[in-house]
Parts: C-alpha cells; structure tokens; sequence
C-alpha cells in the first residue's frame, strides 16, 4: 500500500530529536562571547564535544569584529535515499558548506552576524538535489552585571528529510523544501538567589515546494524560566510556556479548522559544579486545544531532562530525555486531519579525545511519535559514529557512519538506513 496526496510540515524544519541522524541541513554558528569566565565554565561549554578547541583558528579582525571564514566538504554513500521498505536505491551524494561569521570582540555587549550556504548534488537521483541556506544574527546588550537583553532572528531555506517525522506520503514526488523566518527577543536575569528568563519568538513556515501554500503556517509562543539557588550548585526553577499556531489557510482541503494554542508547564531541579556536571530534571503538564470542536484536545505529562558530564578531561557524556507536544500534520489520500504527535524522546552521546587532534563520539537514540484518534504512530531507532581529525588550526577530515530505522503504523513505512560519509573542512 502507497499513501498518496498531500505532504506534511514540522514546526522547526527538522524535529531536534532527528536533526543530527538526517542529511545535512544548514545549521548555525554557536553564540559569539559568553560572560562566564574559563573558571565558571557549565559541564556543557567545557564538554569536548563543545568547547572550543586551544589551536581554534583566530580569524581574520575587522576593527572591532572578527571574521570566521569556513567551508566543508562532504562525501556520502545513502543505501535508501527514498527511505522505503521494500526495492530501497542506494545513491552518492555530494555537498559543500561555505560559511561566514561575524562576531563581535567587545568587553561589554556582543553581536554576531552570520550565513552558511549547502549545495547538495546526487549522483544518480537529481531529482534529489538542492540548495540550503541560514542567514542571520544575534545580539547581547548587558543591561548590568546580572541583567541582559538577548535578541535573534534568521531566515532559512532547507529541504525536509523523506522520513522526517509527520512526513507521511512524501516517498514519491517532489522533495519538500521550506522557507523558516524567525526572530526572539528575551530578557535575562541572573541574580542570586533568583535567576530567570521571559520572551516571546515568531515563526513562519513557507512551503515553496513539494507542498501547496495553504499549508504554510505561524507560530508565536512566549516562555520563561524562574528560578532559585537553594546553594551555589542546587537551585529549583518553573518553565511556563504558551503557544499559538495559526493556518495561512483556515481550514484544509476536507474542511476541518486547524489553528490550535496551548500551554507546558514544567516544575524542575538544576544542578551545576563547574567544568564536572551540569544536569537538570523538569516535569509538568501540558495541553493543546483546536478551533475545530471534532478535534479532542490533546494532554499529558511533560518531562524535559538533560545531562552533561565530564568524568576526565577526555570523556564527555550528554544524555537528554523529553516528552512533549509536537506540532505536526498528515495527509492521507483524500482525508486531512490535523496529526499532531505527542513526541517521547531518549538521546546519549559520548565523545573522547584519545589524542589532542583527534575526537571520536558515538551517539544513540529512540523517539516515538503518537498521532493520537488517528490509529498512526512512528517509533525511530538512531546510531552513529564518527571521528575527527585536526591536521593543524586550519584544517581537520573525519568519517561518520549513520543507522536509522523507522517502525511505524501502517507497517509500509517502516525502512532502514545505512549512511557512509566523509567530512573535509577548513577555517580561519
């Protein structure tokens, strides 16, 4: 059995739980100057699949800015590009990566300015070709000591991964490529014994290929965060979060109203000794409800937890585990329904630096994906491997191998996928 008809979009072009195991979209610079000193540093900066390495390049200065040229290179052998169960293609793929930042070198305030192109060519499947781009920035003005002003905005174009999750009916046919413009602004207080963040962010989905524009939608959500140190290593925090999604086009082809809101609310504990442990465990309750009586509202429990920890100076280990509502969308045939998912997901990586100019991390991870009232679910496997070698300042190569496996319902969506590639790059 083949679905047919239309496709579907996810809210961040790619969901976080598959952004890594899929191919290559464009993706951003980390944040330029952080406030916290080398001594203050988080578990997570000093994790060595993060932090900066000693030999980093030092770019090339422009009065008071800094420019960071990069380019990647990639090879990669796909053996199911079509992400299919049965009669799988395997196919060659090649990509370049140029990219620029711009980032300021004040003592006070920062800004970044960035772009990155991706060129995608297949070797047999042209129809598979695209282009990707990121184009943005972000801004910090330090109000004090412990208050700051944070703002960001960007404009992407990027090609949907065929088993994305939602992407049902999407084997055959045009690939779906989106254009993503977004912009936040929060305000950011890090006190003691209070600390906390409140700001909101727009988003809106352009489909300009693959699926009609009467699918495109925004979103526009505000969240924080407030906290309090019990010690300088223990604190307690709330998440509250409310969002509303609204349709270009009110109501699909079969009539039913799709826009939808909601709220997640989370009650959770940090805990942070610098450069060793950073971890947080929140949970709540989360609920979404539609314009359209026929639809229920959605509801449950809502988890967010993460760790990083770095038993040695060349050991790191990353662990995240969430369960939430995620904006998703099926069309089957003839009959659209909204498909929102509630999205559980388990992710671990481990990285380590045997050598100083080599990192090896190997990472797994399990997402499921309830449509609820719509007898459909999918259920991803992830694993990886990779390494990379620094030749010098400039230049570093690496390979990486990619598993991914989808059990879903109806069973004709399940596939397997093995992925062989190979990283060249270089930057100043």
């Amino acid at each position: 059995m083949a679905l047919a008809g239309g496709v579907a979009g996810v809210l961040d072009s790619v969901p976080a739980s598959a952004q890594q195991y899929t191919t290559p979209v464009v993706t951003k610079r980390p944040t330029g100057p952080q406030t916290k000193g080398a001594d203050d540093q988080s578990a997570r900066d000093a994790s060595i699949l993060r932090r900066p390495r000693a030999d980093k390049p030092d770019g090339l200065p422009i009065g008071s800015f800094v420019l960071y040229p990069k380019i990647e290179l990639d090879g990669e052998y796909d053996d199911n590009v079509f992400r299919t169960r049965n009669g799988t293609q395997g196919d060659f793929i090649f990509r370049v990566r140029p990219a620029l930042s711009l980032a300021s070198d004040w003592s006070m305030h920062a800004m970044e300015l960035y772009a990155q192109f991706e060129l995608g060519r297949y070797a047999d499947f042209s129809s598979e070709n695209y282009e990707a781009f990121s184009v943005g920035g972000r801004v910090r003005i330090d109000i004090n000591d412990d208050l700051q002003w944070q703002t960001d905005g960007d404009v992407s174009r990027n090609p949907l991964p065929r088993a994305a999750p939602g992407l049902f009916g999407t084997t055959f046919g045009n690939r779906t490529i989106i254009n993503t413009y977004s912009v936040g602004t929060q305000l950011i207080y890090n006190g003691d014994p209070w600390y906390g963040r409140i700001g909101p962010r727009f988003r809106y989905v352009d489909y300009v290929k693959g699926t009609p524009d009467s699918e495109n939608f925004k979103v526009f959500d505000i969240a924080g965060r407030i906290g309090y140190r019990v010690s300088p290593d223990f604190s307690v925090f709330l998440d509250p979060s409310y969002q509303w999604v609204r349709y270009d086009s009110k109501t699909d082809v079969a009539g039913f109203k799709r826009d939808n809101e909601g709220f997640d609310i989370r009650l959770g504990v940090a805990y942070d000794v610098a450069k060793t442990v950073t971890a947080e465990f929140g949970a709540g309750y989360f609920r979404r409800t539609y314009s359209d009586s026929r639809f229920k509202a959605d509801d449950g429990l809502s988890v967010l937890g993460r760790l990083y920890w770095n038993p040695t100076d060349t050991v790191s280990v990353e662990f995240e585990a969430r369960r939430s509502f995620s904006q998703y969308r099926t069309t089957l045939g003839n009959v659209a329904t909204v498909g929102n998912a509630i999205e559980t997901y388990v992710g671990l990586r481990v990285g380590w630096e045997p050598i100083d100019p080599l990192v090896i991390d190997a990472g797994g991870a399990f997402a499921n994906y309830n449509y609820r009232g719509q007898g459909l679910k999918e259920d991803y496997w992830y694993f990886d491997v990779g390494a990379k070698y620094y030749f010098n300042a400039h230049f570093y190569a690496g390979p990486r191998y990619y598993f991914e496996h989808r059990n879903a319902k109806p069973s004709t969506l399940n596939y397997t996928d093995n992925r062989i590639l190979l990283t060249v790059g270089a930057q100043l």
